[in-house]
């Protein structure tokens, strides 16, 4: 019993077949080609590129991690403004619900 605790806390598996990691490797460099694909995809420059594609070969998940968090600040949020959530849209609405709410106010 004590050797299978030990086991657990180390994160030593036993079964662990062939196919689990066959799959592993499979989902990695199913999001490596779309990763890199993503890279290539950009106007960023050469020497940017090849930066990106090798900090996502060099670090799989802490790569993508960080390609994705900048991902997100470069991206177009113009669709935002169909949904009603951007700022230039909240920023028409806040003047006249403040107009109205004094209309509206007794004297």
């Amino acid at each position: 019993m004590l050797q299978v605790i030990i086991n657990l806390l180390t994160l030593k598996a036993l079964s662990t077949s062939a196919e689990v990691y066959a799959g592993l490797a499979a989902v990695w460099l199913l999001m490596l080609a779309a990763g890199i694909a993503s890279v290539l995809s950009r106007t960023w420059s050469p020497a940017l590129k090849f930066f990106w594609c090798l900090v996502l070969v060099a670090l799989p998940v802490a790569g993508m991690a960080v390609y994705c968090l900048c991902c997100l600040f470069v991206a177009d949020y113009s669709f935002l403004k169909v949904l009603g959530l951007s700022r230039t849209h909240r920023e028409q609405i806040a003047p006249k619900a403040a107009a109205d709410r004094r209309a509206s106010s007794p004297p």
